[in-house]
């Protein structure tokens, strides 16, 4: 199936996810992220190289070489200015809380979609959107994460960022990496699968996109 729609997201997205495609058209505004783990998986639009794990938001272009892809279609379909749509992704999605139940997620104006698995083997990934429904709200620092894995997140709508600490103390902040649409930011853990002591942060309302790559 080198097309599969994905639901996950509806119906706020539709989503494809495409596999070893020499050549993917992508119609209309979309955000297309290379998820491809692997040196040399290049994914090429008019001949510029998207990376692996890195993602562009497009218009009506080809894409070509998809290795492994997430098509978000149509990107500008969800106003998260409009108070309608917000009642609706809260009321369809889960807390962070009620998916996790970890105390520190409680409270948090945070709200994620089922997630989906994708791959086989050593290239199993777990894909979901978050939304987050207030500006300059943070998930709160983290080192470890409920199964083994190598983590990114894509920016899908508005604005956030990506903080990283010494210790779980807000006063040992050493480095941001901040995330608009079409950002996926730079692997945060090392060779041998440590995290520092990170977390998300919204900016504005938004919703991103947490990819999370199986190391077993």
């Amino acid at each position: 199936m080198p097309i599969q729609k994905l639901d996950f997201a509806e119906p706020f997205y539709s989503l494809d996810y495409v596999t070893n495609e020499p050549v993917y058209h992508a119609a209309g505004k979309c955000m297309i992220i290379n998820l491809a783990e692997h040196e040399h998986e290049n994914l090429y639009i008019k001949g510029v190289v998207t990376l692996p794990l890195k993602a562009s938001v497009v218009k009506d272009v080809d894409a070509e070489n998809v290795v492994r892809a997430l098509i978000v279609k149509d990107i500008d379909k969800v106003d998260l200015n409009d108070i309608a749509t917000i009642k609706k992704i809260k009321s369809t999605w889960k807390t962070l809380y009620e998916m996790s139940g970890m105390e520190r997620h409680k409270g948090l104006p945070y709200y994620k979609s089922p997630k989906f698995r994708i791959g086989d083997g050593r290239d199993r990934m777990e894909l979901n959107f978050c939304f987050v429904s207030e500006p300059f709200a943070p998930s709160g620092p983290h080192q470890t994460h409920d199964r083994n894995f190598d983590e990114v997140h894509a920016q899908i709508a508005g604005y956030g960022k990506m903080r990283v600490f010494e210790t779980p103390d807000y006063d040992t902040f050493y480095k941001e990496l901040p995330m608009s649409p079409g950002t996926v930011h730079d692997k945060m853990y090392a060779e041998d699968g440590s995290y520092p002591w990170h977390e998300y942060q919204s900016v504005t309302p938004c919703i991103y996109c947490p990819i999370e790559l199986d190391r077993e």
